[in-house]
């Protein structure tokens, strides 16, 4: 009931493509944010800062925006069925971000080639959340990078792998867990456990869409460094954010990770191809075409799997199979023990001094 359908999952990637996120527009995501702004101090304040608190505010979020969607989908029905198809291809093109990420590096990548540090620095502060007022070139370079490769997975892949799979309720939900662990998903004293209910679920919900991206990268190049980017994978703390940073460091060739600062701190992260040269600015074009090569391999995957579901149905039950069964008490009717078979009457037959009349059944009194 909820599938999309490859017309219509072609149709979202087209949106997006062409539109991104126009400023001014209203936009899902943003939506989510404001609902996730709004529930976080009342669940705090009936529940305390506890997992408990941050499972009704997972609860809360989600379920407004799903209810919301599903009032919206039901008054526009009763209208016409066709705009439901629009609604549903709108609804999913608003949970990707391939365009807007492009957008966002690309004004990364022009001031920096033209020496404008400073308009780097502040361009680059949109997409990270680590330091960058001290980020020399190198440093916005690996920051950029290592932004595009992240958001591959839960920008673009995983909403379009939801999507390809429960249809726009299902993009929907994965777009509101993602932007609560964006929120609320953060390992420090005010969102530890507050945060852990939306963490894990991001983390379940990006489980195979993670690995699908780093197996677009690694497929072009039969599967070279495959091994390596496994390895480099399972040093991150994340189950999943490590994949797609790691098969973009072994496929661009370039070393990423490291030690990041946050508000003045310095945190280690894994070191993702130790032994190539640190980014350059040419790094983010390069970059780019990794992530438009993997938005590609995605969208043919999908709408191929889409389509050969479509054109392929499942054939529906044999009529056999929609027959009543047979009654569950121990009594059977003699008619459903044995095939009915046309037989002659017999003659009577003298049993213990009485006259039977013989049938196929058994024998019964004769008349």
């Amino acid at each position: 009931m909820w599938q999309t359908d490859a017309l219509q999952f072609l149709f979202a990637v087209v949106l997006d493509v062409l539109l991104g996120d126009p400023q001014g527009w209203p936009h899902l995501t943003r939506f989510a944010g404001g609902l996730t702004s709004f529930w976080e101090p009342l669940c705090a304040h009936m529940f305390g800062r506890t997992v408990l608190g941050g499972l009704f505010l997972w609860c809360f979020v989600c379920g407004t925006m799903l209810g919301l969607y599903f009032l919206v989908r039901n008054g526009l029905s009763l209208v016409h069925s066709s705009l439901i198809w629009i609604w549903d291809a709108i609804v999913i093109y608003q949970t990707l971000a391939a365009r807007d990420l492009d957008r966002h590096a690309r004004n990364i990548a022009l001031p920096l080639l033209l020496g404008d540090i400073d308009g780097a620095r502040k361009s680059v502060s949109y997409i990270v959340g680590r330091d960058t007022h001290d980020l020399d070139s190198s440093g916005i370079s690996r920051a950029t990078v290592e932004a595009v490769a992240e958001s591959a997975t839960d920008g673009f892949v995983a909403p379009l792998f939801w999507a390809a799979i429960g249809g726009a309720p299902a993009a929907l939900l994965y777009r509101c867990v993602n932007t609560l662990d964006s929120m609320v998903g953060h390992r420090n004293e005010q969102y530890e456990r507050m945060g852990k209910f939306s963490a894990i679920a991001d983390d379940a919900l990006n489980f195979i869409p993670a690995r699908l991206c780093a197996f677009a990268s690694l497929l072009p190049r039969f599967f070279h460094h495959a091994a390596s980017v496994v390895t480099d994978a399972g040093k991150h703390v994340s189950p999943n954010a490590g994949w797609s940073e790691a098969a973009a460091a072994w496929a661009l060739n370039v070393r990423l990770g490291g030690t990041n600062f946050y508000d003045g701190i310095p945190f280690e992260g894994p070191v993702f191809n130790p032994t190539a040269p640190d980014p350059y600015p040419s790094d983010i074009s390069r970059v780019l075409r990794w992530f438009w090569s993997i938005v590609l391999f995605c969208v043919l995957l999908g709408a191929s799997a889409l389509y050969l579901r479509d054109r392929h149905p499942k054939p529906p039950p044999h009529p056999a199979e929609t027959l009543p069964s047979a009654p569950s008490s121990g009594f059977t009717p003699p008619i459903l023990q044995r095939p009915f078979i046309q037989q002659q009457a017999s003659p009577p037959a003298k049993i213990h001094g009485q006259i039977k009349r013989p049938t196929h059944y058994g024998t019964e009194p004769a008349p």
